[in-house]
């Protein structure tokens, strides 16, 4: 599942990801991207989610799927600094697997995806 609410980047991910070979789900809102899991919550197996969002940021949104799966990877992705984020309490709660730098290219993304799901 991709969250990001810019569109174009949504679907410019999961695009990618179905050409991979994955069954990818891209959500602009995060709240709707929430609820969606909540009715599926054994169905993904990674969500990629933009941090800056409108009416829950990412960590927020990885804090409530950690309540639903502990075990589904979970890639937070910024355009801004992170030195001090991986030391935030509430990034330390949200368990984030990996800290995707905005822009990333495609052959580096393909590389984190197919390590988290062990490809």
């Amino acid at each position: 599942m991709v969250v990001d609410d810019e569109g174009e980047l949504a679907t410019l991910f999961k695009t990618f990801l179905d050409q991979e070979g994955h069954i990818a789900f891209s959500f602009t809102d995060p709240t709707l991207a929430l609820e969606y899991f909540k009715q599926t919550p054994d169905k993904h197996s990674l969500i990629i989610t933009d941090l800056r969002m409108p009416s829950l940021s990412g960590l927020q949104l990885a804090r409530k799927i950690r309540e639903l799966n502990t075990n589904v990877k979970i890639f937070l992705m910024t355009a801004f600094e992170t030195k001090d984020l991986e030391n935030r309490p509430e990034y330390k709660d949200a368990r984030i697997d990996r800290l995707i730098q905005k822009p990333i290219r495609f052959s580096d993304l393909r590389l984190l995806v197919n390590e988290a799901l062990n490809l």
